[in-house]
């Protein structure tokens, strides 16, 4: 991606419209004023707190109105009851490391864009922070998306957007002219590449990086591998680390350093698994739950099942991967018990092999066999990621005034994180998708 956007692309975000039409597929609509009750579910809110094992959530005009204990929550008179007794309400997933895949085809880039949220959003996800995007113009796209959903119904997941991961900038004005760019192009969070090689930014650099986003208004997240580098970023006042530490034990100075900078952690144990689970056909590409989306996902099957594909995941350097994840998960644990803030985060959408919505949920199975408590996973699923990335006042959590964005599950995932695969229905600002699951 060219690292100085074009005018005439930074011209094409101010002369997108909003569309404020409602969308089709939706219904159970709550837009037009009109309360609605979810009456007798066992309510997860985001936070942490003891789940209500019988609960009211009131929604209006795509927002919670008010939510708690069936008994302590005045049911508006004009108020639709809906009755969910025996199912369980969550927040909708927050990935806070999502992408969205390079769609090479000619159809209109918002469509292609749109697709690919309504996958994660089939899955529960409802909303993506994607954190690097392939191309000036779906930048430009991915931020009008971000502007639209705070106005119009939505069929598919919220979009956040960084743009392309800034790697291997040389001097310090070119960082600065670089993070311009994006805050002018709508640009949510800004996403840089340390990787530990020699053409990495030095320190003087991503920390006039870094201050240059702040001073925009923009936080930065960082993708890296090692403590070392983790360690400068942190010193730089980087706010997001956007992948696991991976090659060895992360100490205490950088236990010390995260808590005291509050800065959270996305660990996308996925993305490492996917390096060299395609080394054979792994079982879970027979699995009803991935399969449901399969439509969206042939592509990337043909690819992963393919002799070639499965030889480059037994190399060498795929399979030191295996020790990168277990290193990862040890970390995980750690940072966890220490009380570091953890995101979820798969990574997913951006390579072959890494599946929007399906692998979003592996990750939390994963973080759960890592030794994280399920009620600790969800909420690194839900209010963890959103506080993490700067947007717990809109979604994330079930508290008035955020948007009623609800994964609404047949079984309590509390007892098993696999509950979450039992999905009952998906809302995204009060609205029922019409087609889920």
């Amino acid at each position: 991606m060219n690292r100085f956007l074009k005018p005439l692309v930074v011209t094409l975000l101010g002369s997108l419209l909003m569309t404020v039409s409602c969308l089709q597929g939706l219904y159970a609509q709550t837009s037009d004023g009109t309360a609605m009750a979810l009456v007798g579910a066992r309510l997860f809110d985001g936070t942490g707190s003891a789940p209500h094992e019988q609960s009211v959530l009131v929604i209006r005009n795509g927002r919670v109105e008010a939510v708690g204990a069936l008994g302590d929550v005045d049911i508006p008179v004009d108020a639709e009851r809906v009755d969910l007794s025996g199912k369980t309400i969550l927040p909708g997933l927050v990935n806070a490391h999502g992408h969205l895949n390079e769609d090479q085809s000619e159809r209109p880039i918002k469509t292609k864009l749109t697709e690919q949220l309504r996958v994660y959003a089939d899955y529960g996800v409802t909303t993506v922070v994607v954190l690097g995007i392939p191309s000036d113009e779906e930048l430009v796209v991915s931020a009008s998306l971000n502007n639209e959903q705070e106005q119009i119904d939505l069929d598919h997941a919220r979009i956040y957007v960084a743009g392309d991961s800034l790697v291997n900038i040389e001097t310090e004005e070119e960082a600065r002219m670089s993070v311009n760019a994006y805050a002018d192009a709508g640009a949510n969070i800004v996403k840089i590449h340390i990787t530990g090689g020699p053409n990495d930014m030095t320190p003087a650099v991503y920390g006039a990086l870094i201050d240059q986003a702040h001073s925009r208004g923009l936080r930065v997240a960082a993708h890296l591998f090692y403590l070392e580098d983790a360690h400068g970023l942190l010193d730089a006042g980087v706010d997001v680390i956007a992948h696991s530490v991976r090659d060895q034990a992360v100490d205490d100075l950088f236990i010390e350093k995260m808590l005291q900078q509050n800065v959270p952690y996305i660990p996308t144990l996925t993305r490492d698994l996917a390096r060299f689970v395609y080394e054979t056909r792994p079982e879970f590409l027979e699995d009803p739950f991935f399969l449901r989306r399969v439509g969206a996902y042939q592509g990337d099957i043909d690819i992963v099942t393919g002799a070639d594909y499965q030889a480059t995941s037994r190399s060498p350097q795929r399979q030191t991967d295996k020790a990168g994840l277990e290193q990862g998960s040890q970390n995980l644990k750690t940072l966890s018990d220490a009380g570091v803030v953890i995101a979820m985060g798969s990574d997913s959408g951006t390579n072959a092999g890494q599946w929007q919505g399906y692998f979003e949920h592996s990750e939390l199975e994963m973080m759960v066999e890592a030794g994280m408590s399920t009620t600790q996973v969800l909420v690194a699923a839900t209010g963890g990621a959103a506080r993490a990335m700067g947007i717990d006042q809109s979604v994330g959590v079930l508290q008035p005034g955020r948007w009623a964005d609800l994964l609404i599950l047949d079984a309590n995932p509390i007892e098993n994180i696999r509950a979450t695969r039992q999905i009952h229905s998906v809302w995204i600002a009060g609205n029922k998708l019409s087609d889920v699951p």
